[in-house]
């Protein structure tokens, strides 16, 4: 009987195979390795973020190739393409390397106090973690929170950040991800100003997937006068009254300076995730701050679940 090669076992018995090799054929640099080239791309920026030279990561893969008998990347110019068996391989490192990280900092994380890192798109946490941080630091006062406003996908596997929150729901990865709040939005804008024929302050081309930059982009022949890549800049500039513009209601009804008007048609609604990896799920100060922020997101946009249809249902 002929003995099957590695890279059939992949075929078989996927999990097993994947487990098998991982401590057959790969040293944890070799896994550090296809991990910077599975999340980088290419060797130069692998090479880069390890701090090694590249003829050292190319070789690195050569050698892994060799070993499990299948290639692990599709060549696409110097871009590099992780193949099924290595994106597999790749999750089973960044399991391992969660893993390392805890174990390496028992001692710190087994207290109630330290830096809790989360990251959220700068409105959530300008408009609603900022605001309650004083109740965070009433409930437990050795912990310091770092909040991350940015629309980027901070890393939880390599610690960039503890704690996600996410207005999509996560295609894939090793962490956990609970709903925790439904985002209902609604048209606003400056109070004193005549409504008739009011412009457009809309998204730019880098949110133009977002659902509410598509609702506005429906709105053909209606004039749009500004864009923003970030809500911040649209909110300021409604303020001021340079036009209308869609928000979540739990920004607009907060702010006193702002009216809400009739929307040709409902708004879009988002979901909100909260994201953490399993391992850090574990570690006190992050349990306690996991509470804070789910409770906090909770009242900020729940509270306006029941009033979204009000305009709506005044209007008909």
């Amino acid at each position: 009987m002929t003995r099957p090669r590695p890279a059939d076992l992949v075929d078989i018995i996927p999990g097993y195979a994947i487990n098998a090799l991982m401590h057959r054929a790969l040293s944890w640099d070799d896994a550090r390795i296809l991990l910077a080239v599975v999340r980088h791309g290419t060797q130069a920026a692998a090479s880069k973020a390890l701090g090694v030279d590249q003829a050292t990561v190319s070789r690195r893969l050569l050698r892994l190739e060799d070993v499990i008998g299948t290639p692990l990347f599709l060549r696409d110019g110097t871009r590099l393409v992780p193949t099924d068996v290595a994106q597999r391989m790749a999750q089973r490192a960044e399991e391992a390397e969660a893993s390392l990280l805890a174990a390496f900092s028992v001692d710190a994380e087994a207290q109630n106090e330290g830096s809790v890192r989360i990251t959220a798109v700068p409105m959530i946490t300008a408009h609603v973690l900022a605001p309650a941080l004083k109740l965070l630091h009433q409930l437990a006062p050795g912990i310091v929170v770092e909040l991350v406003g940015t629309h980027e996908n901070l890393s939880l596997t390599r610690r960039e950040a503890d704690i996600a929150l996410r207005l999509a729901r996560p295609s894939n990865g090793s962490f956990l991800a609970r709903r925790i709040a439904t985002v209902h939005y609604g048209v606003f804008a400056a109070k004193g100003l005549d409504r008739e024929d009011l412009p457009w302050i809309g998204y730019d081309e880098t949110l133009s997937d977002v659902p509410e930059a598509r609702w506005l982009a429906r709105r053909e022949g209606e004039p749009v006068i500004a864009r923003g890549a970030d809500l911040e800049t649209i909110l300021q500039a409604v303020r001021i009254g340079v036009g209308k513009a869609v928000m979540p209601l739990a920004i607009g009804r907060r702010d006193l300076a702002l009216v809400e008007l009739l929307a040709p048609e409902p708004p879009p609604l988002r979901e909100l995730w909260l994201l953490v990896e399993r391992q850090v799920r574990q570690i006190r100060r992050v349990a306690l701050t996991m509470g804070w922020v789910e409770a906090v997101v909770r009242e900020a946009f729940t509270a306006h679940e029941e009033q979204e249809s009000d305009i709506h249902a005044a209007a008909q």
